[in-house]
């Protein structure tokens, strides 16, 4: 079985390890601070934070699929988690025609945001 990033496992107990658990929080607040994907792939790689993989460099799916998993409420909490999933409901940057078919309006733009 393989842990979500910012879990161990002691013993037979899976528990939050704390400095990765820093790292998901810092996540979820620079998203809703309105960093774009991208922007917090940047983050992490100046900070020196090596992905899921052990890679020096996230992508932007991790950092996607790690906004939207649940295994996270624990760390981050669920308001900040909900916040987060209405967040990425609102960027989201797909809108419909009169007949249905996907089309994109307009482009969601990050906002600047200093790196740490």
């Amino acid at each position: 079985m393989k842990l979500p990033y910012g879990y161990v496992l002691s013993g037979e107990e899976i528990i939050v390890h704390e400095g990765k658990a820093d790292v998901v929080r810092s996540i979820f607040e620079y998203y809703l601070a309105g960093a774009s994907l991208g922007k917090i792939v940047d983050m992490l790689f100046v900070k020196g934070v090596s992905s899921l993989t052990g890679k020096s460099k996230w992508i932007r799916a991790a950092v996607d699929k790690l906004l939207a998993n649940k295994k996270y409420i624990p760390i981050v909490g669920i308001n900040e988690y909900m916040d987060a999933q209405s967040e990425k409901e609102r960027r989201c940057n797909v809108d419909y025609d009169k007949a249905g078919h996907p089309r994109k309006s307009t482009r969601y733009q990050s906002s600047s945001i200093e790196m740490e």
